[in-house]
């Protein structure tokens, strides 16, 4: 099946094929270079002795080489991993969520509204769900927002807004668990390089996976009068 035609793996095919084709091309290339320097130190031995003795050094130098590609490989992943990681370091703060709460209570919520403040201009959305999690880790949504496209808004930096999330209840439990996803876009429509997503939540692992950031969800708290 690898080394099949067609079907929606080709890129794996090409790729497997690209591996064997480049292995057995390095591998003849050592083979050849080491024979001839052989040829030339040792004139006197057969060509057999030669020819064997060439190919086991060949097969490895060539893994050697094999692996110090792949480590090399790995380092440069990291490498440009942890340049990603810095230059979005300064991001992680541009959505803050200053506070957020039930409407009209936390008992037989409808809404949930949210206070932020963006520190870059773009097109504002965001959803939520709440879950019920019990002991075990099991988890069953309680609610979830209902926002469509036409509740996204334009924000300049800076701004500082109140966002209205509706919500549609799917069981009738305590949501012990919410979770406030905040977008800022930065085209008008559909997605561009430069999106800024952050995922409010109970208790984070981390702030930056590399495509999200993640921020403590408050307590809710009723608007200041």
């Amino acid at each position: 099946a690898l080394l099949g035609g067609g079907g929606g793996g080709n890129w794996i095919t090409l790729d497997f094929r690209g591996l064997i084709f480049w292995t057995y091309i390095t591998f003849i290339a050592i083979d050849l270079t080491v024979s001839s320097i052989a040829v030339l130190l040792f004139p006197s031995s057969g060509a057999l002795h030669i020819h064997f003795g060439s190919m086991l050094l060949s097969v490895i130098l060539l893994v050697a080489g094999l692996f110090g590609y792949e480590k090399l490989r790995r380092l440069a992943i990291v490498n440009q991993e942890q340049r990603l990681m810095e230059n979005r370091r300064p991001l992680i703060n541009v959505i803050e969520l200053k506070q957020w709460w039930y409407v009209p209570d936390e008992s037989d919520p409808t809404e949930i509204r949210v206070n932020v403040i963006v520190h870059q201009s773009g097109r504002f959305a965001g959803n939520v769900t709440g879950e019920q999690t019990d002991p075990s880790g099991s988890s069953t949504t309680v609610f979830e927002s209902t926002n469509g496209p036409e509740s996204q808004r334009w924000v300049s930096s800076g701004q500082a807004f109140t966002y209205v999330f509706p919500l549609k209840v799917l069981t009738t439990a305590h949501a012990n668990d919410v979770r406030i996803t905040l977008y800022l876009f930065k085209a008008p429509s559909g997605p561009a390089p430069g999106d800024i997503t952050k995922v409010f939540m109970r208790s984070p692992q981390r702030d930056d996976d590399g495509e999200y950031f993640y921020g403590v969800l408050p307590a809710p708290s009723q608007p200041a009068n």
